[in-house]
This record gives C-alpha cells, structure tokens and sequence, in this order.
C-alpha cells in the first residue's frame, strides 16, 4: 500500500468539471431506462486508483472480480485515476485533479488529512485498501442486507456527438442529498512504458472519464455530460448515477451502459 508522504492541499471540489470536445463522431441516440426498486439493497465501489502506483494493479484485477461475480446483484463499480503519482515518471492518461480531490474529501470525512492508493470506499461510509479481497467481500455483504433510502430512475438516455442527455427521477427524502453521475469507460487496457510499473499491461474497469453533480432542488429532471476527448471510438461506455449527502453517503445507485 502507499501513502502520500507529504500533505497536498486541495480544494474541497464537490461537483466535476465538464470538458468540451469537438464533434468528431456520427450522432447516434438511444433511449434506455433503468431504476433502482425502492428500498432494495445496493452497493456502489468506488475505487482510487493510479498507474503510476506498483500497489493499485491488484486493486484494479480485484474491482473486475467485483463487477462479474456481482452481476445482476445491484452492486455498482467506479475507477477513479488521481494525479498525485504521476511525477514519479508516468503520466496516468485517466488521471484527474479532481478525483484528487473528491479522494480528499473523502479523507476529511474518515477523520484523516493524506491519502493513499488504492483505497476502495463502499457506499460512501467504509474505505479500506482496495486490494483486500475479503475487507471487500465483507462490506458488500454488509450493505447488500441493508435497505436503500432512495429511488433513483434514470431514463431517455441520448447520445449525440460529444454528449449524453439524460432525464432523472428520484424518490424518497433528497434533503441535502446531490446527485451524481459518472460517465465511464466499461474496460480499458494501457501498456505503461515508466514509472514502478514500467513495462506491465495494466487493466481497469469502469474508469471514470467525467462526472458532474445536480442539486436535488426537484427531485426530477434531465441532465447533460460530456463526453471527454480521450474517449476513442470503440471504447464501450456506462452511465452511473448515484444519490449522495453532504457527508458522502450514498443512498441509491443506478446503472445503465450506452
């Protein structure tokens, strides 16, 4: 496991940037929906990880178990690439200072002012090293036997260009509660050519490309994301919703891929 040495302060970033990209695909649209039932059981992972980290390669094979053996189980899974490694002489092309920042926050709410890698983090409320199998298998047991406080619907989902439109609803108390939603690229694989892990192929799931937040003053809706440059033509992609508090729980999730 590594630990940021040194203290890198960050600001607290509660939504993600959205990033312009220059039309460069057909448009297609589809329309999909997809909803978490009331009250029934989830588990979403959201997993910090980094290329340029010797530690993360496990973590990353472990969030792939996750995803096949979950299945149909309403278990949600998310890569989140920071930025922090990458002076050590490889630049993860998924990292963002923004995921830096969201793992800080989550850091302040843990009661601890550094970071490491990989760190898995269930719901919002647990976080432990992301390559431990049976911390992981432990949690999600926990959380899949609890009941979820929302409902979340996302649906008329449109990709057009370099977007993707989408309407929302949600049910069941969203006081102080935002909703995010994380574009992603289902599975990518990266030859890294230096840093500690020089010369490996290295695997990820469902990396986070773009993520945006939505105040909850209506409890339905519609939104817009979009869809970064480094998204190449091929690369499959999911749409991950989830509702979050203030103080980072999270209360429902769903999924769809586009």
């Amino acid at each position: 496991m590594k630990f940021l040495a040194s203290l890198l302060i960050f600001p607290v970033i509660l939504g993600m940037c959205s990033f312009n990209k220059e039309p460069n695909k057909s448009s297609e649209i589809t329309t999909k929906t997809t909803i978490t039932p009331e009250n029934k059981p989830f588990a979403i992972v959201q997993l910090f990880t980094s290329q340029g980290c010797s530690s993360c390669p496990s973590a990353d094979l472990l969030l792939e178990k996750v995803e096949k053996e979950y299945e149909g189980k309403n278990v949600f899974v998310l890569s989140y690439h920071v930025d922090y490694w990458n002076r050590l002489g490889w630049k993860d092309v998924f990292s963002k200072k923004e995921f830096s920042d969201l793992q800080y926050s989550y850091s302040s709410k843990f009661g601890s002012s550094s970071v490491y890698t990989p760190q898995a983090i269930v719901n919002g409320g647990v976080h432990f090293v992301g390559s431990s199998e049976a911390k992981m298998n432990s949690y999600l047991s926990k959380y899949l036997g609890m009941d979820s406080e929302n409902t979340l619907e996302i649906s008329e989902l449109k990709k057009m260009d370099n977007q993707i439109e989408f309407n929302y609803k949600v049910e069941g108390n969203v006081a102080g509660k935002n909703l995010k939603i994380a574009l992603a690229i289902e599975k990518k694989e990266t030859n890294v050519k230096r840093g500690e892990n020089s010369g490996r192929k290295l695997s990820s799931v469902n990396i986070v490309v773009e993520q945006i937040e939505i105040s909850l003053n209506k409890t339905s809706g519609s939104g817009i994301i979009k869809i970064p440059e480094l998204v190449e033509n091929g690369d499959s992609l999911t749409l991950i919703g989830f509702i979050q508090s203030q103080n980072f729980d999270i209360t429902a999730a769903a999924q769809e891929k586009i």
